[in-house]
C-alpha cells in the first residue's frame, strides 16, 4: 500500500480553542495539518500546549477497509495471476477501492466466476480469523521476503514497515525466502489496520470495471455495509424466484420492476450477476407466454366476432357491435375486424376492457367501398362510441380505426351509443 494513502482526521485542542483536522499531507519532508480553527481567540502559537485527539471512529471504519485491500491484492493473483500489480487504491470508512493492472486482450476477460472466486478468498481469510502483525525491518530484510507486494514506483522509507496477515514479521524475516510465504498476504505498508481479520466481518465485492488501458478497478465494502449488500443480494433473488411463479398479467410489471432495482443496488457483483441472468431468463419466460397468449387472444377475437356478425346478419342488422374480452390486444381486436369485414362485408366495433387499469379499447371497421361506408365513417362512429369512454379517436386507415377510453365502467353506454349512431346511420 502507498505511505499515508488515506489519512487521520480530528483535532487540536489548547487554551486557544481547537482546531478542527479535516486533511493531513506530506509536503517537503514536512507533515502538513489541514483545517480550521474556531474558539477562544480562534489563532494559536508556537510553544502552545495542544491535546492532539484522533477520531478513532472514523479510523475504526478505515481500518478493515484497510485490511481486506491487502487480501484483495493477494486474492487477486490467487485467481488472475502473478502479473497483477497495484496501480492505486484508496480506503475511506465507506468503502475500499483498488486499480490493479490486467489486460483483457492479453490477461483475459475477468468474469462473475473470477469476481465470485476472488470474494471468497478474502471472506474465507475473514472467517479464517487471521492474525495481523506488522514490524518494522530494513529495506534490504524487508524485498527479501518471497512474495512481498509493493508499488511500483513508491518510494518507501528505510527501515520499512512489514504487514502480514496469517503469519508473524519476524516468523517470515527468519526465512524469508521461503515458498510458503508466498501463500500469505504480505505488504510494505504504513497504514492502519485492524488486528485480526475477523474484525472485517465480511468482505462485498461491488464492481469491477475497467478505468485504462490495461488497468482495472474493483470497489468493495466490509463489516455491516457487506453484510447489508449480501442480504439484500439474498432479497432480491428469492423475489426473482418468487416471479418466476407469477401469472403473466403480473409478471411483465414485476420484471420490469427487478431489474431496476437490481442494476441500481449495491450488491457483490457476483450475485449481481446471478440474479440478472435469472431475471433474462423470467423476460424469455414473459416472451414466449405473452407470445402464447397473443395467439390465443387472437383466435378467440377472431372466432367470437364471426359469430357475433352472424348473429347480427341472422337478425336483419347491418353492423355489429360486440365485446370482446382480451384485455388491451389491440392486435387482436384488430385481427378479428378485419376478418369479420372481409369475410361478412359488415361494419362491425368491438369493446374490449382492462378492469384493474380501467382503460378500454375500441376498434371499429367500415368496409371501404360500400355502401354503407357512403353512409358510416369509421371516424366518426368511433369518435361518438368514445365519448363515455373518454377516449380519443386515431386517424383512420383502410376502413379501420381505434381508441382507447380511461373509464372502463361506462363501455356499456359506449355501446349503446355506437349501436344508436350506426342504426340512424344505416337507416
Amino acid at each position: 500500500m502507498d505511505w499515508f494513502k488515506i489519512f487521520d482526521t480530528g483535532s487540536i485542542d489548547g487554551s486557544f480553542g481547537s482546531f478542527e483536522v479535516c486533511n493531513v499531507q506530506i509536503f517537503g519532508g514536512f507533515i502538513l495539518h489541514i483545517g480550521s480553527v474556531s474558539g477562544v481567540t480562534g489563532k494559536f502559537s508556537v510553544g502552545d500546549k495542544v491535546t492532539c485527539k484522533v477520531d478513532y471512529d472514523r479510523r475504526t471504519l478505515i481500518a478493515p477497509n484497510h485490511t481486506c485491500t491487502h487480501m484483495l491484492n493477494f486474492a487477486l493473483r490467487e485467481v488472475l495471476g502473478n502479473h497483477v500489480d497495484q496501480k492505486g487504491s484508496i480506503v475511506l470508512p465507506e468503502k475500499l477501492r483498488f486499480d490493479f493492472s490486467h489486460d483483457p486482450n492479453r490477461d483475459g476477460t475477468i468474469t462473475a466466476e473470477h469476481l465470485r472466486k476472488i470474494e471468497s478468498i478474502v471472506n474465507e481469510q475473514i472467517k479464517a480469523e487471521l492474525g495481523v502483525y506488522s514490524k518494522e525491518a530494513t529495506l534490504v530484510e524487508a524485498k527479501r521476503i518471497n512474495g512481498l507486494r509493493a508499488v511500483f514506483g513508491e518510494v518507501y522509507p528505510d527501515p520499512v514497515r512489514v504487514v502480514a496477515i496469517g503469519k508473524k514479521v519476524e516468523d517470515i524475516l527468519a526465512d524469508p525466502e521461503n515458498k510458503e510465504c508466498s501463500s500469505i498476504s504480505a505488504e510494505l505498508c504504513g497504514g492502519t489496520h485492524i488486528t485480526n481479520t475477523r474484525e472485517a466481518k465480511a468482505f462485498a465485492l461491488l464492481s469491477e470495471e475497467g478505468i485504462a488501458k490495461g488497468v482495472r478497478r474493483i470497489t468493495a465494502v466490509t463489516t455491516e455495509d457487506a453484510l447489508k449488500a449480501m442480504e439484500l443480494a439474498d432479497q432480491l433473488l428469492k423475489e426473482v424466484d418468487d416471479a418466476s411463479k407469477m401469472e403473466v398479467s403480473l409478471l411483465e410489471k414485476t420484471v420490469a420492476s427487478l431489474k431496476t432495482r437490481v442494476d441500481a443496488a449495491s450488491i457483490p457483483a457476483a450475485k449481481k450477476a446471478d440474479i440478472r441472468a435469472k431475471i433474462a431468463q423470467l423476460q424469455n419466460q414473459l416472451k414466449k407466454a405473452q407470445k402464447k397468449l397473443a395467439e390465443e387472444n387472437m383466435q378467440k377475437a377472431v372466432k367470437k366476432a364471426i359469430e357475433l356478425a352472424e348473429v347480427a346478419a341472422s337478425e336483419g342488422k347491418t353492423f355489429c357491435v360486440s365485446r370482446i374480452d382480451v384485455g388491451l390486444d389491440a392486435a387482436a381486436l384488430r385481427e378479428a375486424v378485419s376478418k369479420v369485414m372481409a369475410q361478412k362485408k359488415m361494419p362491425i366495433m368491438v369493446f374490449s376492457t382492462d378492469e384493474t387499469a380501467n382503460k378500454a379499447i375500441v376498434y371499429a371497421g367500415v368496409p371501404e367501398k360500400s355502401e354503407q361506408s357512403k353512409l358510416l365513417e369509421v371516424s366518426d362512429w368511433l369518435t361518438n362510441a368514445l365519448g363515455p369512454l373518454k377516449g380519443r379517436c386515431g386517424k383512420g386507415k383502410g376502413g379501420l380505426a381505434t381508441g382507447q377510453g380511461t373509464d372502463a365502467s361506462q363501455v356499456n353506454e359506449a355501446m349503446e351509443l355506437a349501436t344508436s349512431f350506426a342504426s340512424m346511420k344505416l337507416k
